[in-house]
Formats: structure tokens, C-alpha cells, sequence
């Protein structure tokens, strides 16, 4: 073998080894993509587990006593066990441990149920990491230390079985004991807390800020916490009873409160509890304008949003959507087809509501659906010709030819 061929036998098992490289690092690269967005940006577990000031029982790995039951799962919830670093997909029902986290990903959610009246609802793209602080003992309430990165929502009741502590954004916020709701709000870089009953106090620089009902509070890591200021005001609606009548494509639907350009969020739903959301919306303007609504009967809401911080919700309006496929049903007494000339009254029934028309006329009726017209027949070929329209638009006709004998002086 020449020199040349050596040479050039190098050259390919070089450039081999190159693109053998390149590809191994094109792969890795698209493995760290595939990971990024499989996995929420947030705190890592690691970290939040070493925050921790205090140190668990020594027990509590062995005992595996469940703190907390999952409930209420929304499309993609998962767990991980305090002993695991595996991810595995959540189950209705399903018991959790000390030092469990719960991830929540997009339009996801999940409840965790202490107590049938002791419960923390997890909004989509969370994580949440629950640590107990305490060893159970009869009698005294469990003290437990969430974790959150994203959206948590609590509601405890008044039977103080449960002390609850929230860390978030770097700041530690005690619930006091008794009947509590509370929200915290991922507000960019910090977390916004919004106290709805009860209070909650959160570690300060010179001690704790106190967070009365009705008040909210930001919190900024590396920022001292306060002060608490006031909820958003409750937005008033223009209109409580919406009634709505179409035929067959939906009408354009108005939903309008008081209120300046802000942020508002805006929830409708099939139900008076508002289990069942047809939309949920955070806005910009005090109004919403939807085309989509089926026939039907809804409820809506809304509330104020400043800084993350929601305020409560207004009284629950209604909306009702009425089609009509079916024209409306009338009936009308024409005189003979053959009749003397001259004036004589039109009579007749609709359904409430309807509108009648005779010969383009309207004609004002009665609340019972009963109309009277007062005609004049000329001598000859008379045409009488009665509509009525309901308020969908739907019409119905009813005509006849009636023919006039003699001349009286009206006919003339």
C-alpha cells in the first residue's frame, strides 16, 4: 500500500470519527431538549428537601404513615416518593407520604385532602413538596411544611386539627389555627398570597407580618415581606339576568361589570357551584363578548386582579339561551270567502310574545296572545295576509282571499 493510499485510508476513518462525535452530540443535545420540556423550570427537589430547617423523626421513613389522600386529578398530575427520584403518573385516591411531591403540568390540577374539610388544591404547572413537622400524637394537631412552586389554593376548617406552613419564594408563612382560605399566585420572579378568611403570618425581618381576610401580600426572594394590603375591590355586574333568543346560529353574548382596564378574572360555568367551566378567563377589559354558547342556561362571575393578588368573587349572574326552531303557532278567524263590503274586525290567537303583522300592519296584542285588527273590505277581490314573528326571529303566515258583495258606502 502507497503512502497516498495510507494516507487517505486515515483521512476517512477520521472523518468517521468526527461525524460519529457530531451525531453523539446531536443526540445528547435533543435528550436535554426532550428532558427541558418534559420537566417544569422551578426549585429542584434536591434544594427544597435541604431547606428544610428542621430534621424529620427517624421513624417517618420506616412507619410510611400516609399525611395526605389525592383527589380531584385534572389531566397530567405526578408523584415522587421522598425515597425516589422517578416521576410516576398520580391515581385517583391514592395515599401520600411525608416528603412527597406532586407535579401539576399545563390545564392540570390535583386536590390533597388531610381531612374531609382540610384540603389544598394544586393549579396547573406546580410543584409541591409536603413535609411533616411533627411526630403524631393523640389529641394534638399535625403540623405539616408545603412547599410550593406555582399555584396552591388552601381551605381549612375551624376543627384545628391541622397546622399548616407554606414556604414560597424564599419567604416561610404560617396559617393560623382555625377556619382558613388562602391563595398563592406565581407573580413572575415572587409569589402573591391573598388571605380570604383567617390569617396568616409570614416570617419578616423584624418578625412576622400579620395577613388579616381580605388582604393580600407579595413575596420577592431576598426581599423582606410587607406589607399587607387590601384585596381588589368586588367587581359589580351591569346586568345579574341575561336572556338571549336565536334561531340557528348563536347570538353574540355581552357580559359586562364596573371597572377600569385592569385584570380581571372571569369564570362561566353550567353550574351555580361552577364545577363544570365552560370558560375561564383572566381579561384585560370589564367585558367579555362570546359567540360560542350553546342553548342553555349558565352562570358567571368575576373578580378583581392586582399584582396576583385575586380578589373575591362578584354575586353569580345568569345567562339564558333560548332557541327557537319551531315556528310559532297562529291561528286566525278570516270571515267567509264571500262577505258583505265594509268594516268588520280580524281576530285571532298567537303565542305570547309573537308579534302579528296584518297586510305589513303590526298589530298591538294582548298578553294572553289574543289580537283584533279592524279591516275594510272593498267590493271585489280582498287579500288578507297575516304574519307573526317570535322573538327568534321564527314566522308563520296565514292568508286567504275573500271576495266582497254589494257596495256599501265604506266599499265604495
Amino acid at each position: 500500500m502507497s503512502a497516498r493510499d495510507r494516507l487517505r485510508k486515515f483521512g476517512g476513518l477520521a472523518l468517521e470519527t468526527v461525524a460519529s462525535l457530531l451525531l453523539v452530540l446531536s443526540l445528547y443535545w435533543l435528550f436535554m431538549v426532550f428532558l427541558y420540556a418534559l420537566f417544569p423550570s422551578g426549585t429542584p427537589l434536591k434544594e427544597m428537601l435541604e431547606s428544610r430547617s428542621e430534621e424529620l423523626p427517624a421513624k417517618d421513613g420506616a412507619g410510611r404513615t400516609p399525611e395526605a389522600a389525592l383527589k380531584s386529578l385534572v389531566r397530567d398530575v405526578r408523584f415522587r416518593r421522598g425515597n425516589s427520584v422517578a416521576w410516576e403518573g398520580a391515581r385517583e385516591g391514592m395515599l401520600l407520604y411525608n416528603n412527597d411531591a406532586v407535579q401539576t403540568f399545563d390545564r392540570s390540577g390535583a386536590t390533597l385532602s388531610f381531612a374531609p374539610s382540610d384540603r389544598l388544591t394544586i393549579g396547573s404547572n406546580s410543584l409541591v413538596l409536603v413535609t411533616r413537622l411533627n411526630q403524631k400524637v393523640e389529641g394534638e394537631p399535625t403540623a405539616y411544611r408545603v412547599q410550593v412552586e406555582g399555584e396552591l389554593q388552601g381551605n381549612l376548617s375551624n376543627e384545628k386539627k391541622l397546622r399548616l406552613e407554606i414556604s414560597a419564594a424564599g419567604h416561610l408563612a404560617r396559617v393560623a389555627s382555625g377556619a382558613a382560605r388562602f391563595r398563592v399566585t406565581p407573580n413572575g420572579n415572587a409569589s402573591s398570597l391573598a388571605v380570604y378568611a383567617g390569617e396568616v403570618r409570614v416570617q419578616g425581618k423584624d418578625g412576622f407580618v400579620r395577613v388579616p381576610a381580605y388582604h393580600g401580600i407579595t413575596l420577592r426572594r431576598g426581599v423582606a415581606a410587607g406589607p399587607a394590603v387590601p384585596l381588589p375591590e368586588v367587581p359589580m355586574l351591569k346586568s345579574d339576568k341575561l336572556l338571549y333568543r336565536f334561531r340557528r346560529l348563536p347570538p353574540k353574548v355581552r357580559f359586562a361589570w364596573s371597572g377600569r382596564a385592569g385584570e380581571y378574572h372571569f369564570q362561566l360555568a353550567r353550574d351555580p357551584r361552577f364545577k363544570n367551566l365552560v370558560l375561564d378567563r383572566k381579561l384585560a377589559v370589564p367585558e367579555l363578548v362570546t359567540g360560542t354558547l350553546d342553548a342553555g342556561s349558565y352562570f358567571w362571575r368575576v373578580s378583581g386582579i392586582t399584582e396576583a393578588r385575586e380578589g373575591f368573587f362578584s354575586r353569580t349572574g345568569r345567562c339564558e339561551l333560548l332557541q327557537f326552531l319551531r315556528a310559532p303557532e297562529l291561528k286566525v278567524d278570516f270571515p267567509p270567502q264571500s262577505a258583505a263590503a265594509g268594516s268588520f274586525t280580524l281576530t285571532g290567537s298567537v303565542e305570547p310574545g309573537a308579534r302579528v303583522y296584518v297586510n305589513g300592519v303590526e298589530v298591538p296584542g294582548g298578553g294572553d296572545g289574543g289580537f283584533a285588527h279592524n279591516l275594510v273590505l272593498k267590493s271585489g277581490v280582498n287579500l288578507i295576509r297575516v304574519e307573526a314573528v317570535d322573538q327568534a326571529g321564527n314566522a308563520s303566515y296565514a292568508s286567504r282571499v275573500i271576495y266582497g258583495t254589494g257596495a256599501g258606502a265604506e266599499g265604495k
